[in-house]
């Protein structure tokens, strides 16, 4: 259970996390192991479930929602100008067999929806689910890193009922402030996370509806990065559980223009890892495009690249 802050403020300096082991074949064990793999993949489809039940909640009206498809895929339908982030089939194959009739639902209802099929395949998935794609006319579109951690090579003491209102410092000039989404926080947090992004192409509208469903679920902690009292970076951690176990799912990082190279994303990732950890967790994943530094900033901080999802998408005949 998560607490709003309710004492005043205190500057504590946050440990860094031990070093990963700089042992890779153990590293490819975890990370390789089909529990770990459905693991993360079930946390994934919770994930883009919990955000789509906020689209569901903002726009009563829209039809908007998920539904199962064949073998264990999870199809997200909501607003085209969303994009692929979010409209999009998760865990097709992921529990067998992949048949043209499953493929053929699937793509009853992007119809519907006026949305055109995209499916990010986990390279785990059955072989099938590939050959099917592959004769339905889709081609690959992008790439999704999924990086993985243990945590418990990180030394801070468990407490599920932990404070958030302690300001972590990170060196001189930094801290780093967070909090359970509320009404005061939720208008800084999306206006710094825009701040990060606007320049990758993407509408300060869509932008602006991912930050806040950031925001408001009730699964997730908020991140501010403070330099000189100023916002430089924020991110957000959703702490969720499955039944492979818990995971703590870091997203949404962005570092405001002006702050960049001077470490923000790095120990924004840092202090949600001891969170995670002081609050029980010990697994915790983050996505992220390959183009992006986010992934040379995870691997500092201990991640490993578990694998590479595919985005395949329906070409028009």
């Amino acid at each position: 259970m998560l607490h709003a802050p309710t004492t005043s403020a205190i500057h504590t300096e946050l440990p860094k996390p031990v070093q990963p082991s700089t042992n890779t074949k153990m590293t490819a064990r975890l990370l390789n192991k089909l529990d770990t793999i459905h693991h993360i993949e079930e946390a994934h489809i919770l994930h883009l479930s919990r955000q789509v039940e906020v689209f569901m909640q903002l726009l009563p009206r829209d039809n908007i929602g998920y539904h199962p498809v064949g073998s264990g895929g999870v199809s997200y339908l909501t607003k085209p100008n969303l994009g692929q982030q979010i409209n999009c089939t998760l865990g097709l194959g992921m529990k067998g067999h992949v048949t043209d009739t499953d493929l053929e639902n699937l793509e009853a209802l992007h119809d519907t929806a006026e949305l055109t099929p995209s499916i990010l395949l986990c390279p785990y998935a059955d072989q099938s689910a590939l050959q099917a794609l592959a004769m339905r006319n889709y081609v690959l579109d992008s790439f999704l890193n999924i990086y993985a951690r243990s945590l418990h090579d990180i030394q801070v003491e468990v407490d599920p009922y932990m404070s958030f209102s302690e300001d972590l410092t990170f060196g001189p000039d930094m801290i780093v402030t967070r909090t359970p989404a509320n009404d005061n926080v939720t208008s800084s947090f999306i206006h710094a996370s825009v701040a990060g992004f606007k320049d990758d192409g993407r509408s300060v509208d869509v932008l602006s509806s991912l930050a806040e469903t950031a925001a408001l679920r009730r699964d997730t902690i908020l991140y501010f990065g403070k330099i000189d009292g100023q916002i430089a970076g924020v991110g957000a951690m959703a702490l969720m559980e499955t039944k492979y176990g818990k995971v703590a799912h870091l997203y949404i990082d962005s570092t405001v223009p002006s702050f960049r190279g001077r470490g923000v994303q790095s120990k924004l990732i840092r202090a949600r890892l001891n969170d995670a950890k002081s609050l029980g967790y010990d697994f915790a994943t983050i996505h992220c495009l390959p183009s992006i530094g986010t992934g040379r900033n995870a691997e500092k901080e201990g991640f490993g690249l578990a694998f590479t999802k595919t985005m395949l998408t329906k070409r028009s005949d």
